[in-house]
């Protein structure tokens, strides 16, 4: 199993227009291909706020990279798509960032971020919390992520990232 995540911004002066736009252009994609996509926003924390206004994650779980990249790669050749992508890019500023993770061992089968919501750290293997971390194999050579829930610690510092997910899509 991986994880893949593609964070992007939304224009700060067209949050609600750039919200829409994203919620289509996946719901597209989830329509025409096999990758089953999930939209969050993020609601950062009680204690900080958000790290971006409008920032914004595509997420998705598959088995196998191969056929993930055969399906980004189908999706990019399909007539309708560069319409649908090209009104969320408008929308959007700075440069998406894009990561891939491999699963701690032993993680449960059926394992997911979430129905509503779900909180993320991030930050090199160094800072993370005991527990089960997700290995960084697209994006940052050493990072990591974890996924704290229930009265699990929520692990915060100079060099770590920790964000609230609401799901949109």
């Amino acid at each position: 199993m991986q994880l893949f995540q593609r964070r992007r911004w939304i224009h700060p002066d067209r949050v609600d227009e750039g919200l829409d736009a994203f919620v289509r252009q996946l719901a597209w994609i989830d329509a025409h291909t096999g990758l089953s996509m999930a939209g969050w926003r993020a609601d950062g924390l009680d204690a900080e706020p958000a790290a971006e206004p409008g920032a914004i994650l595509a997420t998705t779980i598959y088995d196998y990279h191969v056929w993930f990249l055969g399906e980004v790669a189908r999706l990019q050749t399909l007539v309708g798509y560069p319409p649908v992508n090209d009104v969320t890019e408008a929308l959007t500023v700075g440069t998406d960032a894009f990561e891939r993770w491999d699963p701690p061992a032993g993680l449960a089968g059926g394992w997911s971020l979430g129905d509503a919501s779900f909180l993320q750290g991030t930050g090199m293997g160094d800072v993370a919390p005991d527990g089960p971390v997700w290995g960084n194999v697209e994006g940052a050579e050493g990072l990591v992520a974890w996924f704290p829930s229930g009265d699990q610690p929520v692990a915060t510092g100079e060099r770590t990232r920790m964000e609230r997910w609401l799901r949109i899509h």
